[in-house]
Order: structure tokens, then C-alpha cells, then sequence
């Protein structure tokens, strides 16, 4: 998905305006003939957090996520990520392909079964203002990389019998209104669920260079995972430093 919808940038300048140039992990810069090539790289974190019981406001109007709300969800999608990565250097009709390329994809299952349980949309005055989508990995040690990708057709019941691993794969609000508890109220709706359903931790990704999210993370108690294939010891490492509780999902803004 990154690789496909992250194109090689060529900016024509000067090598004293290249050693300018901000720098994003997500990218290779190089200069060559008088123009910079930025080449995407993407690589990324996985981390988890324990699940616990959140009190539910009542605040937002949330409702199951459907198949049927893809087109509503579509435009907030490529609003909510117009300047981040894999979508940000994309052109509007570009970035709207993609935006609908990637939630079609969660949907049908492409990164792993939807649990339709856990999945949330918030409504306000029947527009779609926030999202989050739930699926399950097939579970195993996190340094190993068959632990984030189904080798072969998932059970049909594997939600009912608990097989695998809760994966947060997406949640956005609409950047209009952040801060306002759309976020917090999402997670905390789908994360009971996922306790109702038996499950104990949530899983995230993001992308290195995407400080946003890092910091989303960090605030929200995930503990940083060893990358797969990794060879050091298995542990995980807590992205807040002074944390020595288990951390939960107190969610408080989108990532």
C-alpha cells in the first residue's frame, strides 16, 4: 500500500537549497544533475497496549461500520490525510483513489478480517466526522513477520473462537473537529467491544517519519514492539518513559 501510492519526488535546485531541505524517514533524498530526488522508503512501528473498560460519554453519535457507508467515508478519509504519508504528496484525485483503494481493501479483508463488532463511525447530523476499523491478525510472536500477514484463508470463525490478534488499522476524525472527544470515544467504544468478544490487547502500526502518530501513540500508553527479524531479546519497550503501569486505551485524538 505505502509503496504504491508513495511516488519518487524530483524538485529542481541548488545543492546549498538540498542541504536545506527538511527531511521525513518515510524517504532516500538524493541530488543529482541539479534536481533532488526524494525516494520513498517507508518503514514502520508496531506496537500494543493492554485493553481495559472505558466509560462511554454518550457524546457522539456512533454508530457500526458498514460496507455500505464506504462512499461517505471515502472523502473524509482523503481529508484526514491529505498531509501524511502514503497520501500526502498526492495530487486530490490521486489521493481520493487511493483513499478509496485502501478502505476497500480493509474491507474486503486485505488486512485481515474486518471486526464489523469493533468498527465505528461517528455521525454528526448524518455526515461521517470520524472512523475507526478494527481487524484481526493471525496472532504469534512479534518478531516474526507471518505474525501481520495471514499466510493462508482465515477461518470463517475466527472472531467467534478468538483466533488471532485485534489490530487497530485505521482511525481518523475529521480535522475540523479534533479535540473534541471523537477520537477518545471511538476507541473507547470499540476497545469494549473487543473485551466483550474476549480479546485482551490492540495492536497499531504507523509509518517511521509520521511524528503525528508517533506522539498519538506515546500519549495513548502503547508499548513499542521489536521490529520483526529482529535479534534482540523480545520485550517490549514502553513509548512513554516514565510509564511503569499497564497501558490502557484512554484514546484522546486521532493518529
Amino acid at each position: 500500500m505505502s509503496d504504491e501510492w508513495m511516488p519518487t519526488i524530483r524538485l529542481p535546485m541548488t545543492k546549498d537549497a538540498f542541504g536545506q531541505l527538511p527531511r521525513n524517514s518515510a524517504y532516500r533524498y538524493e541530488y543529482m544533475g541539479r534536481e533532488a530526488f526524494l525516494s520513498p522508503r517507508p518503514k514502520h512501528y508496531h506496537v500494543s497496549c493492554r485493553l481495559t473498560p472505558s466509560p462511554i460519554s454518550g457524546m457522539v453519535d456512533c454508530r457500526a461500520a458498514r460496507l455500505g457507508d464506504l462512499c461517505r467515508l471515502v472523502p473524509l478519509f482523503a481529508n484526514c490525510f491529505k498531509h501524511i504519508q502514503p497520501f500526502g504528496s498526492l495530487d486530490e484525485e490521486t489521493r481520493e483513489r487511493a483513499s478509496r483503494a485502501a478502505l476497500e481493501r480493509t474491507y474486503a479483508g486485505g488486512d485481515g478480517p474486518l471486526i464489523e463488532q469493533a468498527s465505528f463511525i461517528a455521525w454528526q447530523a448524518e455526515v461521517a466526522i470520524g472512523c475507526v476499523l478494527i481487524t484481526l491478525l493471525p496472532g504469534g510472536h512479534p518478531s516474526e513477520l507471518s505474525s501481520y500477514h495471514w499466510q493462508e484463508t482465515p477461518p470463517e470463525d475466527c472472531i467467534e473462537r478468538r483466533v488471532g490478534q485485534p489490530h487497530l488499522t485505521w482511525i481518523f476524525v475529521e480535522p475540523g473537529q479534533a479535540g473534541n472527544g471523537i477520537g477518545s470515544t471511538l476507541l473507547g467504544i470499540s476497545a469494549n467491544s473487543l473485551l466483550e468478544l474476549g480479546y485482551s490487547e490492540l495492536l497499531s502500526t504507523f509509518m517511521i517519519g509520521n511524528d503525528s502518530s508517533m506522539l498519538w501513540h506515546w500519549r495513548n500508553g502503547f508499548r513499542l514492539l521489536a521490529h520483526p527479524q529482529s535479534t534482540r531479546p523480545s520485550e517490549t519497550h514502553a513509548l512513554r518513559p516514565d510509564s511503569t503501569e499497564s497501558p490502557s486505551t484512554s484514546i484522546t485524538e486521532i493518529r
